[in-house]
């Protein structure tokens, strides 16, 4: 059976995307670290994993139902911190504010999918929206949080699929959901 690697995702606007690329040119990061490609920054959503080809109309469908009844969405970062830790640092992340709007997205998209019996990756934490600046391999890192205060309005998700190739994962929108 075919499956696609599937996630819900916000873009970000290029001049962001420009802005944090710049500052990233600032921080001391590991030397073996691995950049996110500047196309490929987003705010997961909700990852869903592999997913049956099957199951995509009915997950376009949920995605509209929610999404028609979903206002703007208004997202502020706030620093920039290794995650998960500073004694197991793998990644470096921008980190937004909690936001309701997106946390209640989130809970319907899973009610929802679940209620139709999608078979999706489900995930038992706390949502912490961020974004993945880097990787690299985990080490102990004595990081310092950097401020780093940016503010965008989003009136969009999308439906991504994500290919695994070398040297690093292609993302491509499947389907653009307009927020009310």
């Amino acid at each position: 059976m075919e499956t696609l690697r599937l996630f819900f995702a916000i873009n970000l606007p290029d001049s962001l995307k420009d802005k944090i690329e710049r500052k990233l040119k600032e921080i001391a990061l590991p030397i073996n670290v691995k950049y996110t490609p500047k196309d490929n920054l987003h705010l997961t959503v909700l990852f869903l994993g592999n997913i049956l080809m099957e199951d995509v109309p009915q997950i376009l469908k949920i995605g509209d139902e929610i999404f028609n009844q979903t206002p703007p969405l208004d997202l502020y970062a706030t620093h920039i911190s290794v995650a998960p830790n500073n004694n197991y640092a793998r990644m470096i992340w921008l980190n937004f504010e909690k936001n309701e709007i997106l946390e209640n997205v989130k809970q319907k998209l899973e009610r929802l999918l679940s209620n139709s019996g999608i078979n999706f990756q489900k995930e038992n934490r706390e949502m912490k929206p961020h974004i993945t600046l880097a990787r690299f391999e985990p080490t102990h890192l004595e990081f310092k949080n950097v401020k780093f205060p940016l503010h965008f309005k989003t009136n969009e998700i999308f439906l991504m699929e994500s290919r695994l190739q070398k040297p690093h994962a292609v993302y491509v929108p499947l389907k653009r959901f307009l927020l009310k």
